[in-house]
């Protein structure tokens, strides 16, 4: 991969404390609240979709200005910094170039910690139909990080490392036992 700068490590394990919760009551038949859940758990298995044949990734972008926006979204439009790159293409190239790695980078290393809290949330919700449904949110996260992975790496061609903020919220939210915080750290 083409990190910008070396990540800090190849991998990170955080600690989870908590436990897994197994559920036996496997329910044939509905009721109020769990036909509602199984509903949700239905809508998400209908609602699929395959980053790999949904998007056309033989289109090129223009990697100038990789989401094809106008500059005046650039964050430091007109500040200071901007004035004194205003009249030089290739330094806005650049640096259009970066920002939408730096941000597309967070949202992939965000999700990776999304598909991780909602496969928390399988092991530890307290009966099988809250399984089911945060199942379909784990499989809809996964796909979200293999979306992202691919536009950084032949689209942008720069990754950037976990942003420290990202890093310690997916770490506070992880390592809470509570059963509910991975919802909120989602």
């Amino acid at each position: 991969m083409r990190y910008t700068i070396p990540p800090a490590m190849q991998t990170w394990d955080v600690e989870a404390s908590g436990a897994a919760r197994f559920s036996w009551d496997y329910p044939v038949e509905g009721g109020t609240g769990r036909d509602r859940l199984l509903a949700l758990y239905q809508k998400g298995k209908d609602k699929q979709w395959d980053s790999t044949t949904r998007i056309d990734w033989s289109l090129d972008i223009d990697p100038d200005n990789p989401l094809g926006t106008p500059q005046e979204t650039i964050p430091i439009f007109n500040s200071r910094e901007w004035q004194k790159i205003k009249h030089d293409e290739r330094a806005k190239a650049e640096l259009r170039r970066h920002l939408v790695a730096w941000q597309f980078s967070q949202f992939l290393h965000g999700e990776q910690g999304a598909m991780i809290c909602s496969a928390r949330i399988v092991e530890s919700v307290p009966d099988l139909d809250s399984k089911f449904y945060a199942s379909t949110q784990t499989m809809d996260e996964a796909r979200h990080a293999e979306t992202y992975a691919p536009f950084l790496d032949e689209k942008v061609g720069l990754f950037y490392p976990i942003n420290p903020h990202l890093k310690s919220l997916l770490d506070d939210t992880l390592s809470d036992s509570r059963w509910d915080f991975p919802y909120l750290g989602m």
